[in-house]
């Protein structure tokens, strides 16, 4: 299609061939609608939009031109208008603002009346997006329930893993604490035989002790600051028991 082309200072615009800009601008001022065609109805449109979405709306119609020119012309208007400009031929639509959110909406416009196309376009350009606040709040609150819900699960596996540990701990105390009990038993005779009183009253003491840590170790040990405690209870109860056995059998 033959066409002319009007200089910008900043740009080389192209449009439909027997448009002028100027009567253009000139046809918009009065209702926001230049051209042909039923400009009461897309009026209307215009007006709804501008009163329904704060929309500052500009429709041309024109009876033919390419969407490269349709695009051209749209911008030119809406550069000098403000607002967004749609720009309509029979075959072709565009649209142009300076917030580049009109481009998209003009894709899938019905072609035949302009007046129902403007109105397409306004919906579409309209129509309420992703609730964008929901999702990412949503998401949010996602993100702290699998954080809160890791860390719960972490924390279950940890005190399990420790539950079984002392659980183990405790088994091998009472494991430890039965095997003393043959050397007690052992010695009881052999210190009343020894006749060393001192010796006898410590003897006594160790079995005093032996026979507490033998109640004490029947529960597993709540934490493994306790565990350590008894370990070194039951070692230091053995070690006793194996000085008072060396005295013993080494005055046999």
């Amino acid at each position: 299609m033959s066409g002319h082309h009007i200089a910008r200072a900043d740009a080389v615009i192209a449009q439909p061939a027997g448009v002028d800009l100027d009567e253009i601008a000139a046809d918009l001022r009065d209702n926001g609608v230049a051209g042909d065609g039923a400009q009461d109805r897309i009026a209307k449109v215009v007006q709804q939009a501008r009163a329904d979405h704060d929309l500052e709306l500009s429709v041309v119609t024109l009876p033919d031109g390419t969407e490269s020119e349709l695009q051209d012309l749209a911008q030119e208007l809406a550069l000098d208008r403000g607002g967004t400009v749609l720009a309509l031929s029979p075959d072709s639509a565009a649209a142009w603002s300076a917030d580049g959110d009109s481009a998209a909406a003009v894709a899938n416009l019905p072609a035949g009346d302009d007046a129902v196309a403007a109105q397409a376009f306004v919906d579409e350009l309209t129509a309420p997006g992703p609730p964008w606040g929901w999702i990412i709040g949503a998401a949010v609150v996602l993100i702290i329930a699998v954080a809160v819900v890791g860390r719960w699960w972490e924390r279950r596996r940890r005190r399990a893993k420790d539950a079984a540990a002392l659980a183990a701990e405790g088994e091998r105390l009472r494991s430890e604490i039965s095997a003393m009990a043959n050397t007690v038993l052992r010695l009881e005779p052999l210190v009343t035989v020894h006749d060393d009183a001192e010796l006898s009253t410590e003897f006594d003491r160790l079995v005093v002790r032996y026979r507490e840590l033998s109640h004490t170790v029947q529960k597993d040990p709540t934490d493994r600051r306790s565990a350590d405690t008894l370990d070194a209870r039951v070692r230091d109860v053995r070690a006793n028991l194996d000085q008072i056995a060396e005295t013993i059998d080494g005055a046999r």
